[in-house]
């Protein structure tokens, strides 16, 4: 495999990641808004975790973790892949 291959390998992979930043700054917003939920109105606390952990874990679930398969399989898929490819 030639250098430049795994190179563009690599930035596939990269690019994969790229969904994380989306990923962290809205689970970022959503634990900032419950927190200044639960000071505006702390009796319904117990409501505003149980929403908040709702809409933490499905994003960090689904999207996460399949951007870094993604990003992992792009890289293994390329090493195991050794041949290059007939023209």
């Amino acid at each position: 495999m030639s250098f430049s291959k795994f190179c563009c390998c690599a930035i596939g992979a990269g690019i994969a990641m790229l969904a994380l930043i989306g990923i962290g700054i809205g689970i970022g917003t959503a634990g900032g808004m419950a927190v200044e939920g639960i000071a505006r109105q702390p009796e319904a606390e117990d409501a505003i975790k149980r929403a908040l952990i709702f809409c933490v874990i499905l994003p960090e679930l689904f999207l996460a973790l399949l951007a870094f398969t993604v990003s992992i399989l792009i890289i293994f898929l390329c090493l195991i892949k050794r041949k290059e490819p007939p023209c």
